[in-house]
């Protein structure tokens, strides 16, 4: 009588073999994984992005009239002059510092100007500008940087402009609060005439304050009749530096002129503090 096959059982309730087999399978992928892993390049890091700084004008303020005499002709070009005076603030209301820096060689009495563009991870970058420092005597002898400020004289009636600001130059520091909550960084602008680099700013939330007095701080209306005018201060008029927003870069006030008195009429948009 012939034997039997035995018979082979699948699916019993312990199948060491199988299961076996499938965890092999589980850990060779997973090993693959970590080497894929392993293998692939690193993320590049973030770009770092400029905290560019935002040029403006604070609000005109302390305007007023001076004739130039024998008694009083402090900063008067002749007798019989007579002057428009006000006070400026050219302020930063930007992300970062506004930094100038000025250079120059031993054959050169002008610098040339860098602008220094601080970022959000601690770096900077330099732009080279065509701005120029020199240095003058104007009663407090230093570093200027030349029309970072512009004045001008408008003649309501017919748009004419009729005067520009006696003064040239610019030596700014942080000297005006304008909102910021941190001590300034900015202090000084440079007092050596034989000085081969300079470094002048603002930093966010500081300005800079030209009184009335100030040399230069004018413009000469000695043959104006009388009428309405507009007074327009800007900042960095030629657009030598980069901002986040050149379109708030100036303010303006309209007075009305009647002989030697002067009468505030409006003032226009001016930068406000941060």
């Amino acid at each position: 009588m012939a034997k039997k096959t035995p018979r082979v059982r699948f699916g019993g309730r312990n199948p060491t073999g199988f299961s076996r087999l499938i965890v092999l399978i589980v850990g060779v992928a997973l090993a693959l994984v970590l080497v894929v892993m392993m293998q692939s390049p690193p993320r590049p890091a973030q770009a770092a992005s400029d905290l560019l700084p935002d040029l403006g004008m604070a609000q005109l303020q302390n305007l007023r009239i001076k004739n130039c005499t024998q008694t009083n002709f402090r900063d008067c070009a002749y007798v019989g002059q007579k002057q428009l005076r006000f006070d400026t603030r050219i302020v930063n209301v930007g992300a970062g510092r506004f930094e100038a820096r000025g250079s120059r060689s031993t054959s050169s009495s002008s610098m040339t100007v860098t602008q220094r563009i601080y970022n959000d991870q601690g770096g900077h970058r330099d732009l080279p500008t065509t701005a120029q420092m020199y240095f003058a005597g104007d009663g407090h002898n230093h570093w200027h940087l030349r029309d970072l400020e512009s004045y001008e004289l408008i003649r309501l009636d017919n748009g004419t402009k009729v005067g520009t600001g006696a003064k040239e130059g610019f030596c700014f520091f942080d000297n005006a609060v304008f909102g910021s909550t941190q001590d300034r960084f900015y202090k000084a602008c440079g007092k050596n005439p034989d000085a081969l680099q300079v470094k002048m700013g603002l930093s966010r939330g500081w300005g800079d304050l030209y009184g009335a007095a100030t040399t230069g701080q004018y413009i000469d209306i000695t043959n104006l009749t009388s009428g309405r005018y507009k007074l327009q201060a800007t900042a960095d008029e030629p657009n030598w530096f980069l901002e986040s927003d050149d379109s708030n870069n100036f303010t303006w006030v309209e007075i009305q002129i009647s002989g030697n008195s002067l009468s505030v009429i409006a003032y226009g948009p001016a930068a406000q503090p941060i």
